[in-house]
């Protein structure tokens, strides 16, 4: 085979595996460091997030070889499912990949991609890489949520030698977008502007759901959701990629927008029965049906008004913004009054629950009624793009008070559960709250 010719030729081989949006990089001329790892950006925010991934703490940094190291700082690693596809379109997994945060830096790398692979990127070695000349990385989500990854050099693929220009993720990222079914050098931001323009546009829609590409009806709370991502051709509970052009989808209506709903893995409740907490915790319904609810909206800096428990961030240092070593950072719902840790949310939980929310995201409000047929919607003419997000900003802004926990826990009298561990964010502070939780921010209207 000739190698890739053109970036059609890319992208169908993408596309072939279900690929929607990739990311590119142009790789230096010698690797990026002797571990034979690559560099992918300053930091997790825009990175990480763009892939599934197990993220699991590591030993804090001991590194001050570096002007700007901090020892002590916490690391974090991400493994990735890595598929690396060969001219053929085969896979070739690669299970000792993995992103490592080097905080300290701070950068982030991505390490492990050639041991164990039957079929690695030759021009990957540290020790080939003259043999090929200019090389390019593009990874991207493949519609089974395994990554896969293509290396063009330019020895063996003409596209190295005449790649278009392509945005990108952000102003502060150096990864650039290939949108797969676009012609090349779109700006997703641009397309998906595109498109939720004319969504907005024609007013009022009927209450629908993609249902593996076939459109059917829907009736529930979720209407307006499944409304939206189906008039984007988005699947509902498909892939694990983001939903359209690299951005997660958020829409919302009411005065709290949910962000996430990790249950606690540390505490009481995060180590007892879900009933036994419950019993221990809940507090008898007011409709008297024999129900017990947790409910309570708990934020850091003040007290539950009707419980007194407390909400902190541990081992986290707002005076210096910096983080304790990462096995003792953690969110902690405490009794003030014995102490005891009613229920906590470990950095591991935290960072693999708000990782599945994606780099980049979409946040629109809409409206609802009651039409003919059955519900209707409509989608604000404003809404707002963030892009760049990691564990760590999720983290500083419930020190700050911008999210809070708002669980809605209820245990029926005839035993069956229903487990709420919401955290939610204020509709009416939406701007500041993103402005917290992303690098980049920008409010659209049509």
């Amino acid at each position: 085979m000739a190698g890739v010719q053109s970036i059609e030729q890319l992208q169908a081989m993408l596309r072939a595996h279900g690929v929607r949006t990739a990311y590119v990089k142009a790789l230096a001329p010698k690797q990026d460091n002797e571990k034979n790892q690559i560099v992918l950006g300053g930091g997790l925010e825009g990175a990480v997030n763009l892939f599934p991934a197990r993220i699991l703490p590591r030993a804090a940094s001991q590194s001050v070889a570096k002007s700007k190291s901090s020892a002590g700082q916490p690391k974090l690693e991400a493994q990735i499912d890595l598929d690396w596809l060969d001219d053929h379109g085969r896979r070739w997994p690669a299970p000792g990949t993995r992103i490592i945060d080097y905080f300290q830096y701070p950068e982030i790398r991505l390490s492990g991609f050639l041991g164990r692979c039957a079929s690695p990127p030759d021009a990957l070695r540290r020790d080939r890489q003259a043999l090929y000349g200019q090389r390019w990385l593009i990874l991207g989500t493949a519609g089974d949520g395994r990554v896969v990854g293509v290396v063009l050099t330019e020895r063996d693929d003409p596209l190295a030698r005449a790649m278009p220009g392509l945005p990108h993720l952000s102003r502060r990222s150096i990864l650039r977008v290939l949108t797969v079914d676009a012609a090349a050098g779109s700006d997703p931001a641009e397309l998906l502007h595109q498109e939720m323009a004319a969504i907005v546009r024609a007013g009022w829609h009927w209450s629908r759901i993609n249902r593996g590409g076939v459109i059917q009806p829907f009736s529930g709370a979720q209407g307006g959701g499944y409304t939206l991502e189906a008039l984007l051709g988005v699947a509902a509970n498909g892939e694990k990629a983001p939903d359209r052009h690299g951005f997660e989808i958020k829409s919302f209506s009411g005065s709290r927008i949910s962000l996430m709903t990790p249950t606690p893995d540390l505490g009481f409740q995060g180590e007892r029965p879900f009933r036994e907490f419950m019993h221990r915790y809940g507090h008898a319904a007011r409709k008297g049906d024999g129900s017990l609810r947790f409910t309570g909206l708990y934020r850091v800096g003040a007290p539950n008004s009707s419980t007194g428990y407390e909400l902190s961030v541990r081992g986290y240092d707002r005076q210096t913004d910096t983080f304790d070593d990462a096995s003792r950072v953690a969110v902690e719902l405490t009794d003030p009054v014995d102490g005891s840790l009613i229920a906590g949310w470990s950095l591991e939980k935290l960072a693999n629950c708000w990782n599945a929310k994606h780099a980049s995201a979409l946040y629109i409000a809409f409206d609802s009624r009651e039409g003919a047929a059955g519900a209707e919607y409509c989608y604000n003419a404003r809404w707002l793009i963030g892009r760049g997000t990691d564990v760590w900003r999720l983290l500083r802004a419930i020190d700050a008070g911008v999210v809070f926990h708002d669980p809605a826990h209820t245990l029926y009298a005839d035993g069956r559960p229903k487990v709420r561990p919401q955290w939610r964010i204020n509709a009416s502070s939406l701007a500041a709250a993103m402005s917290r939780l992303y690098a980049d921010c920008s409010v659209v209207t049509v």
